[in-house]
């Protein structure tokens, strides 16, 4: 608790709010004893300042239906104390339930330090959530305001606002000094009256995590299972769902001889069933199975909109051809024309285009309307910046885009993701933007289509964190009715439309309601064309589901609950053969003196008739080695035993050269035999030459093996202690003294089986690799561990290289050095139960010793055709220099048959060329980071040698903005005073390029991220292009840009390193 030296006014900040600590029961609540009014809920309007809000109808707008419902997502509730002064102890007021959690007011007096170190009483004041639960992996998410309410008219309630993640262990926030004892026994400040208070508390909470939430019975909507990081494919998926004319398209989908395990479709036909069918969360692992994923890309968060554009491409493919064909268009799709118009002469350039969905630029922008003007403002090319016309030469124009016709769905993306110049990142805007329940956009088409473009509100898709990940929930508007329901994961509940809208708008928390982060708002929005309400949100029945899909999914369930009940009933049941009575002998287990489990005798004459209880000695397992007669043997019946002459031995094979011990079945002997006379009879079991010569060694123990000197005298000498159940090990003699076996004799392989484990090695360049087990001792060195997996691997040791596992995650981390001095034990990481212990390699090209001089270094290699770039990955030495590098990668690449044969080293960053690395540099100077990277090409011949007035300038390419950089960079060697139309067309022969494609690319030099466009008049003049210092900044360097169409798929990435999202199947 946080303990404050002066009580706290109104206005302080909140960070006087923490968890109550202290120890205290119920019994000082009980009944409500000694308590003035107990506690009243209000839920039709809060008392707030002094006087009535109807936050309930007007702030909050709640359902009728859901006021007197435990489920309920806000209360207000009031809790009357008497006896204040007196008051001693914690009390607790009777529970008021929201979201079915129990709510409480806590109070208690509270005394701590002022400033002059005299103790200063004050008012503690928490709530409480789910006090007396024993579960710990509950949570619930809420906002409160709490307050203390004043008898005085016209008087404001001295009030703070909390939010609070409560679970097991903090289950009440608050404030330990709510206000000085002193003030609140003050009768003029109000808040007192016949020594009674009265606390009050709004609380607002989300469906809780953790506890028994019943989804479809609280809404009749059921949620997604997590898989780890899906929450944005559940998001998008509940969406798909929920737009339910492409439900109803999806579940006609022909899918009849789909690969159950491969098929998009069946999958989401499954998906879809179950939301619509199911009374649980449902799960998506067979849907993302059905993609092609590994179980990483569950846990790999990526952008909603980028896996909704991939999906919906992924479900038109394979709609083609059926008699859904087209659906997708239908729904989603809409018209622009982007267009050119000359002011000065009579030329106008159009081009019509189609989308499925708009990004709208909300940096700066209020609202949809104002993005909508944006997007389609008109921009003017002048100057420098005129537009080519042709036959009419450089013209000013209008540039600009109209809407021809808007879909019925609607999908709006804003561009919370932007990138940012100054950190050369993407981030993410949380500034207020907001957007209405009903949209129309009728003032933005090119002329007004049949019905009015009027859209409701179906979907806000909210995004909480930041660049570098977060959260996804979503709130959908069903039925198209203004009932919201929230859809977090595998929890739905029913919420207002104030929190399905309005909270978020974004904003910081200056700007907002306390019951928002500033880092949560709508990233996503869905609109649906009013006048396709009911064709849209159609309902879809059990009977609009093909028949045959329903018994296909059916079944697939029964054969899955048998295989589930198989699994889970598997240890029930076990393989039974029955034998004759005189073909079996039970041998008890007994624990010796010396810790060993040993068979011994059951004596059936006294033992026969009684309990096996009594038999067993406890009531606990009674384990015993049942004797049978071997199935392939014709003995009728086992041979007798003479428990006072004879002695039953088991027998153990050690093969030296091979490290392994064989069993070799038991034997009856009688004690007076010599030990020799068992000689033929193991040699022939372990399937030796008649007449090898055997040592013979006694088990005591696994740890303790002892040899058997004389094998001429009888059992009863030899053996020490002779007892029913000993075990002999036997081996070659003539191996013993054998110089080239490890382990030579069973005593040394016992040895070292204590320490023997087994190791699974992956393939580290092989994602989710199942690897080879091998089983290991301990206390090998690197050497021996290298060419035990070698040899499994058909490779040479030295070609092979070892990585510890990453300390934190599974997944390779730190090599393991050839000359590591250590033994196995310390290469493999901290036993965890049930985890198996695991090394990862990788394959090498060159032998380790040497890798471990030199460096990995990945880079590319563009070839001459400058279309594809390929990776390489080169080992030049640590201390080698970009020399070294070129030297290594010349080794690997084809050099142009008339080339010049030299290569050189680019820094990439962003698409663009930075800085050409000279060939004396040292490597350790280069460093590889999630934006740069580095290019490896070799040097055109006119490019070797440069004159005083040449250059080589960096070249790359962008679209609308200069930042928006994309393709393969590139150098180009200009000339003070070349014209600029030869410089186009040395760049057009270069790239390749058509001659209409070309005709639309514009040229500009870019300088600190401004654009300078450029005619066929301009000349090159050197000085534009060389480094320009800003105030107060490095030097920039200038390059030429391109200005075109990214014809590559466009994708929003949250940074350089994520994954981009693939559907494979």
């Amino acid at each position: 608790m946080n303990h404050i030296t002066e009580p706290p006014t109104p206005d302080k900040d909140l960070e006087l709010m923490d968890t109550q600590e202290e120890e205290v029961g119920d019994d000082s609540v009980g009944d409500g004893r000694g308590m003035v009014g107990g506690v009243l809920v209000d839920t039709e309007e809060e008392h707030m300042n002094g006087e009535s809000q109807e936050v309930s109808s007007s702030n909050i707008q709640h359902d009728a239906e859901m006021d007197d419902d435990d489920a309920r997502s806000e209360a207000t509730f009031h809790f009357a104390v008497p006896n204040f002064s007196r008051l001693k102890e914690t009390m607790y007021s009777p529970p008021c339930f929201v979201r079915n959690l129990p709510w409480k007011i806590m109070v208690m007096p509270r005394t701590n330090q002022s400033q002059d170190r005299q103790p200063q009483r004050s008012l503690g004041f928490f709530l409480q959530c789910n006090g007396e639960s024993e579960s710990a992996s509950w949570s619930c998410n809420a906002s409160a305001e709490l307050r203390l309410l004043s008898i005085k008219e016209n008087q404001e309630p001295f009030s703070r606002k909390i939010q609070h993640l409560f679970y097991s262990k903090e289950n009440d926030w608050g404030f330990s000094h709510f206000m000085a004892w002193s003030d609140v026994l003050d009768p003029d400040k109000g808040y007192i009256k016949d020594d009674t208070i009265t606390l009050e508390v709004w609380v607002m909470a989300d469906a809780p995590h953790g506890v028994s939430w019943d989804s479809k019975k609280h809404t009749g909507y059921v949620g997604l299972k997590n898989q780890g990081a899906t929450c944005y494919m559940n998001s998008l998926l509940q969406v798909l769902y929920f737009t339910n004319q492409l439900r109803l398209a999806v579940y006609k989908m022909p899918t009849e001889s789909d690969d159950s395990a491969k098929s998009v479709a069946l999958a989401l036909q499954r998906v879809f069933h179950e939301l619509q069918t199911s009374d649980k969360p449902v799960g998506t692992k067979k849907l993302t199975k059905s993609f092609g994923w590994e179980t990483l890309d569950s846990f790999m968060q990526h952008d909603a909109q980028e896996f909704l554009r991939v999906l919906l491409d992924k479900l038109e493919t394979k709609m083609k051809g059926t008699c859904v064909e087209g659906c997708i268009p239908r729904l989603f799709e809409g018209k622009t024309l982007s267009y050119f118009r000359c002011k000065h002469v009579d030329y106008t350039s159009s081009r019509t285009e189609t989308f499925y969905d708009i990004q709208l630029n909300i940096k700066g922008k209020k609202n949809i309307y104002d993005s909508f003007k944006d997007y389609v403002s008109v921009e003017t090319l002048e100057g420098d910046n005129k537009y080519d016309a042709g036959e009419y030469g450089l013209q000013e124009a209008e540039k600009g885009v109209v809407f021809q016709s808007f879909p019925p769905v609607l999908h709006l993306h804003l561009m919370r993701f932007q990138y940012d110049p100054v950190t050369d990142s993407n981030v993410k805007i949380n500034d207020r933007y907001e957007f209405p329940e009903k949209l129309n956009m009728d003032q933005f088409l090119q002329k007004n289509e049949k019905t009015p473009a009027t859209y409701i509100l179906h979907a806000v898709l909210v995004h909480s964190g930041d660049n570098h990940g977060g959260h996804y929930v979503v709130f959908i508007n069903p039925k198209g009715d203004g009932k919201w329901c929230k859809f977090d994961d595998d929890v739905v509940s029913r919420c207002t439309k104030v929190e399905a809208i309005d909270h978020n708008f974004g904003g910081h928390e200056d700007d907002v309601n306390l019951t928002v982060k500033h880092c949560t708002n709508a990233y996503m929005l869905v609109y649906i064309r009013e006048s396709h309400l009911n064709t849209v949100l159609q309902e879809v029945t059990e009977e609009d589901i093909p028949q045959e899909l329903i018994d296909r999914l059916q079944e697939e369930k029964r054969i899955e609950m048998i295989r589930r009940k198989e699994r889970n009933e598997a240890h029930l049941y076990m393989n039974v053969h029955k034998y004759p009575v005189e073909q079996i002998r039970p041998w008890p287990m007994n624990l010796r003196n010396n810790q060993t489990n040993r068979p011994t005798l059951l004596d059936l004459e006294t033992d026969l008739q009684k309990s096996l209880v009594d038999i067993s000695g406890n009531g606990g397992p009674w384990t015993l080695y049942l004797e049978t007669v071997s199935p392939d043997s014709e003995l009728k019946a086992l041979p007798t035993f003479d428990k006072d002459s004879d002695v039953l031995l088991f027998f153990k094979y050690y093969d030296p050269r091979h490290k392994r011990i064989h069993y070799c079945g038991h034997h009856y002997m009688h004690i007076s035999y010599n030990v020799y006379e068992l000689v033929p009879i193991l040699n022939e079991r372990a399937g030796l030459p008649p007449g090898t010569e055997l040592a013979l060694w006694e088990e005591i123990r696994p740890n303790l093996i002892e040899r058997l000197p004389d094998l001429d005298k009888p059992l009863e000498k030899v053996l020490e202690e002779l007892m029913d159940g000993d075990i002999i090990v036997f081996q070659r003699a003539d191996l013993i003294e054998d110089p080239s076996l490890e382990l030579p004799t069973c005593r040394e392989y016992f040895k070292d089986y204590s320490f023997r484990v087994e190791v699974t090695f992956c393939d580290k360049s092989i994602p989710q690799d199942p690897g080879i087990t091998i089983e290991l001792s301990q206390r090998m060195n690197y050497e021996q561990m290298a060419r035990a997996v070698a040899q499994r691997l058909g490779t040479d040791p030295y070609l092979l290289q070892f990585f510890k596992v990453h300390p934190h995650r599974d997944g390779p981390g730190n090599a393991i050095k050839c000359t590591f001095e250590g033994s196995l034990e310390s290469m493999l990481p901290n036993p965890k139960p049930r985890h198996p212990k695991k090394i990862y390699y990788q394959q090498l090209s060159i032998r380790i010793n040497e890798l471990e001089n030199k460096r990995l270094f990945k880079c590319t290699w563009l070839g001459d055709k400058m279309k594809e770039e390929v990776e390489l990955i080169l080992y030049p030495n640590k201390n080698g220099t970009v020399a070294d590098l070129l030297a290594e990668a010349r080794k690997q690449v084809t050099l142009s048959e008339n080339g010049s044969g030299k290569l050189r080293l680019l820094e990439i960053s962003s698409n663009k060329v930075v800085m050409i690395p000279t060939e004396s540099a040292s490597l350790e100077t280069l460093s590889v980071g999630s934006t740069r990277s580095y290019r490896i090409e070799e040097i055109p011949s006119d490019e070797l040698h440069l004159n005083e007035d040449e250059m080589l300038i960096p070249v790359g390419h962008f679209h609308k903005e200069a930042f928006s950089t994309f393709g393969i960079p590139f150098l180009l060697k200009v000339k003070q005073g070349e014209q600029f139309s030869h410089l186009r067309d040395r760049i057009q022969k270069k790239l390749d390029v058509p001659d209409k494609e070309y005709e639309k690319y514009r040229f500009a030099i870019i300088l600190m991220g401004k654009a300078n466009f450029l005619t066929d008049e301009d000349i090159v003049n050197l000085n534009e292009f060389k480094p320009h210092s800003g105030q107060n900044s490095l030097p920039t360097k200038p390059w030429l840009g391109l200005e075109h169409i990214n014809k590559a798929p466009k994708r929003s990435r949250y940074n350089y390193l994520e994954k981009a999202i693939k559907i494979y199947n």
